[in-house]
C-alpha cells in the first residue's frame, strides 16, 4: 500500500494527514443514482466513482477530481463487513485502546476497498496518459479486461487497480463527468452498459449541483476512517461534502483549485467535441455508401478501401483518355519555312449527297494554302469523287489522308489555291460541293 501513497505517485502529491471525517446520514442524488446503476445491472461491480471536471484558471486546463462514489463490495463479503465496521468504531471510540490502531484499521479493509477510499484523494489533468484523463479527452469509454490490458495500457492508476485486485476497470465520459467502474471480475465489454450510465447521468446540472458527498454505505465509512492520517489531503471542494470533521486540522486546499467555478465551460467543450464527432461519422456514413467494396467496418480500413477505389476510377479515366485520343484524328496544320505570318479562316458546312450526308471544313492557311476536311458515309467511292473534284478546279495536292471507321470516312487533303480562288473560301467549298452532288 505504500507506493500508493508515496510522492512517487503519478497521481496528485499527498499532503498533511486528513482528520477522521464524519459522513451524511442520507445519501445525496448523485450517489443515489450511482447505487441504482449498480444494483440495476447482472454484472457485479464493486464500485463506481464520478470524477468530476474543474478548470484551473492559473494553468489553463481542466482537472478530473472526486465529485462521488458508491462502494459495493464483493459477492463474498458478508458478516466480514460488519466485523470490519465494528473494528474501525471501536478504534475511533476508545482513545486509550492501544491495541487498535490506524494501521490495524487499514489491514481489516479488503484491497479493492483500500483502493476505492484511497482515489478520495486523487486528482488528473485533462490530457495526461490517465484513464479518466483519456476517456475524457476522447470521448470514448475505455473499457479494461484482465491484468495483461491493465498491465499494458501504460498508466499508473490501471497498475495500481491491478495490483490491489481490480480485474476490469472501466472509464465511461458523461454529461456529468467521468464514470470509472470497477470490478474483482472479468467482465467483457457491454454496450448497453455504456448507454445505460449515460441515460444515469445524463442531467449534469443535477449532478454537478451540490457538494460531493462520499457514500454512506457501511464499507465506505470504515475505508474512508482506516485511510485517514495515511493519505493524501482532499481538496476544499470534497472536505465541504463531508458534513464537518473531527478534531484535527482542516486539510490544506489545493492552490489554484476554486469550488464551484469553471465547470460550464467543459461541459460546453465536451458538446462541442461531441457535435464535432457526430459530424465526422456521418461524413464517414456518406464515405462509406460510395465504396462499392468495404473490406472491414473500421474507419482505418474504410478509408484505405476509399484510396483504392479512387485510384481505381483514375486509372479508369486515364485508359477512356487514351482510347478518345486514339479515336480522334488532329488536322494537319503545315507551316510555311519562310516565317510569314499566317492567317486561318474556317468554313464549315454539310448538305446532302448521293443519298447520305457529307461534312466539309475549309481551313485556310498562309498564303494560297488551303486544307479541307471532308466526313462521308463510305459508299460510292467518297475518296475518288473528292479526287476528281480537285481536279476540275485545277487544285494541287500536296498532302492527302483518309481514315475510315467503319461506315464513316475522314479525308484531310493539303492543296494549294489557284489565283483565281484566294481569299474567296466561300468560293472554293461551294464549287467543291457543286461536284461532289453531281458524282
Amino acid at each position: 500500500m505504500e507506493e500508493l501513497i508515496s510522492p512517487t505517485s503519478s497521481c496528485s502529491p499527498p499532503a498533511p494527514p486528513l482528520p477522521f471525517l464524519s459522513f451524511p446520514s442520507t445519501p445525496s442524488p448523485l450517489q443515489h443514482r450511482l447505487q441504482c446503476l449498480l444494483s440495476s445491472r447482472p454484472e457485479w461491480w464493486a464500485y463506481a466513482i464520478l470524477w468530476r471536471v474543474s478548470s484551473d484558471h492559473h494553468h489553463h486546463h481542466h482537472i478530473l477530481s472526486w465529485g462521488d462514489g458508491h462502494f459495493r463490495g464483493g459477492h463474498d463479503e458478508g458478516g466480514a463487513l460488519v466485523d470490519r465496521k465494528r473494528t474501525i468504531h471501536a478504534m475511533l471510540n476508545d482513545d486509550n485502546n492501544s491495541e487498535i490502531t490506524t494501521t490495524d484499521a487499514a489491514d481489516c479493509v479488503s484491497d479493492v476497498e483500500w483502493f476505492y477510499v484511497v482515489s478520495l484523494t486523487r486528482s488528473f489533468v485533462a490530457g495526461d496518459a490517465t484513464v479518466p484523463a483519456r476517456a475524457f479527452a476522447s470521448l470514448s469509454p475505455i473499457w479494461l479486461v484482465g491484468g495483461h490490458a491493465l498491465q499494458a495500457c501504460g498508466c499508473d492508476r490501471a497498475r495500481e487497480a491491478q495490483l490491489h485486485g481490480i480485474e476490469t476497470l472501466v472509464c465511461i465520459p458523461t454529461a456529468a463527468g467521468v464514470l470509472e467502474l470497477g470490478s474483482s471480475e472479468l467482465i467483457p465489454e457491454n454496450w448497453a452498459l455504456v448507454q445505460q450510465a449515460k441515460a444515469t447521468l445524463a442531467s449534469p446540472g443535477e449532478a454537478i449541483v451540490g457538494m460531493p458527498a462520499i457514500s454512506t454505505s457501511p464499507s465506505l465509512k470504515k475505508d474512508s476512517m482506516a485511510v485517514a492520517g495515511l493519505s493524501s489531503s482532499v481538496d476544499s471542494d470534497h472536505s465541504d461534502s463531508d458534513g464537518g470533521l473531527m478534531t484535527g486540522r482542516r486539510p490544506a486546499k489545493k492552490r489554484g483549485r476554486k469550488p464551484g467555478t469553471g465547470r460550464e465551460t467543459p461541459v460546453n467543450h465536451v458538446e462541442a467535441e461531441r457535435q464535432r464527432r457526430e459530424k465526422l461519422n456521418h461524413r464517414f456514413y456518406a464515405l462509406r455508401s460510395v465504396v462499392p467494396n468495404v473490406s472491414r467496418m473500421d474507419k482505418a480500413s474504410l478509408l484505405a478501401d476509399a484510396v483504392s477505389y479512387i485510384k481505381e476510377l483514375k486509372a479508369r479515366v486515364d485508359e477512356l483518355e487514351m482510347e478518345a485520343k486514339k479515336a480522334k484524328k488532329e488536322f494537319v496544320v503545315v507551316e510555311k519555312s519562310s516565317g510569314a505570318t499566317t492567317s486561318t479562316t474556317n468554313i464549315s458546312d454539310s448538305t446532302m449527297v448521293m443519298g447520305g450526308t457529307m461534312e466539309m471544313e475549309v481551313r485556310v492557311v498562309g498564303s494560297g494554302e488551303a486544307m479541307i476536311r471532308v466526313k462521308s458515309e463510305n459508299v460510292n467511292h467518297p475518296a475518288t469523287r473528292l479526287m476528281d473534284s480537285l481536279k476540275e478546279l485545277e487544285l494541287q495536292v500536296h498532302h492527302a489522308s483518309l481514315v475510315s471507321m467503319e461506315e464513316l470516312m475522314v479525308m484531310d487533303v493539303v492543296v494549294r489555291v489557284p489565283l483565281g480562288l484566294q481569299g474567296e473560301q466561300e468560293s472554293l467549298k461551294n464549287s467543291l460541293l457543286a461536284r461532289l452532288e453531281k458524282e
